[in-house]
């Protein structure tokens, strides 16, 4: 009893292991082929190209009749006749006749300048004087600024502070003169610095402290160079 329930027992057991390889090795159904439908439709889709394009395409012309060759006619040109031939003229040939060519003419002469007339030796004398009256007024002027330059560097002051710092230079001093020897008021510049302001204003003092100068020829302007130099030991 124990022997065949053990048997029945192992029976099931060896049943519930089977199964599912039994299960899974059932085949599936298949799905109904396609292919068919396909090469079906294809085939109705050339079928119905074909078809447009039959209907698309227009139908041929018939072949036109060929038309008769012209024939040529034969024009009938008249002959012109022939130009009639002239004899030439004989050509006359004028005859040039050479001008008769005059003497050629002397040559005119250029009227000849007079000379001028000569100055009388009164006026030459007169020119002369007026000369000697430039040259001599120039040269007393030229000696009266060199006085006036005098009189100014003695009266010139070399300023301590300036002599000690070595500084050097010649300003450059205008005013205008009067008939008097004195200098007008208002007209005493620098016209050109030394480049040190305390030599430029001792120049002007000593211009001032030189006043009244000698008469000069006439009322002037006079520009003037004073110089500050250090003399060597």
């Amino acid at each position: 009893m124990r022997f065949a329930i053990g048997l029945g027992l192992s029976v099931l057991l060896h049943a519930a292991l089977v199964l599912p390889w039994l299960v899974r090795a059932r085949p599936e159904a298949s799905p109904p082929p396609r292919e068919q439908l396909v090469v079906d439709l294809l085939g109705m889709v050339s079928n119905r190209q074909v078809e447009q394009q039959q209907v698309a395409r227009p139908a041929e012309p018939p072949p036109a009749a060929p038309q008769p060759k012209p024939v040529a006619r034969k024009e009938t040109r008249e002959r012109a006749p022939a130009p009639r031939q002239v004899a030439p003229s004989p050509v006359q040939v004028a005859r040039v006749e050479e001008p008769v060519r005059a003497p050629p003419e002397p040559p005119t002469q250029a009227p000849v300048a007079a000379p001028p007339p000569v100055a009388n030796a009164a006026e030459e004398e007169r020119m002369q004087q007026t000369v000697r009256a430039r040259d001599d007024g120039a040269d007393a002027l030229r000696k009266y600024l060199a006085g006036l330059r005098k009189a100014i560097q003695g009266k010139l002051v070399y300023p301590v502070e300036a002599r000690e710092a070595g500084y050097v230079g010649a300003p450059t001093i205008r005013f205008t003169l009067t008939e008097e020897g004195n200098i007008l008021s208002g007209s005493l510049a620098v016209a050109k610095s030394s480049g040190y302001p305390v030599l430029d204003e001792s120049a002007m003092r000593a211009a001032q402290a030189g006043a009244p100068f000698e008469k000069p020829p006439r009322r002037m302007e006079v520009a003037i160079a004073i110089g500050f130099v250090q003399e060597r030991q």
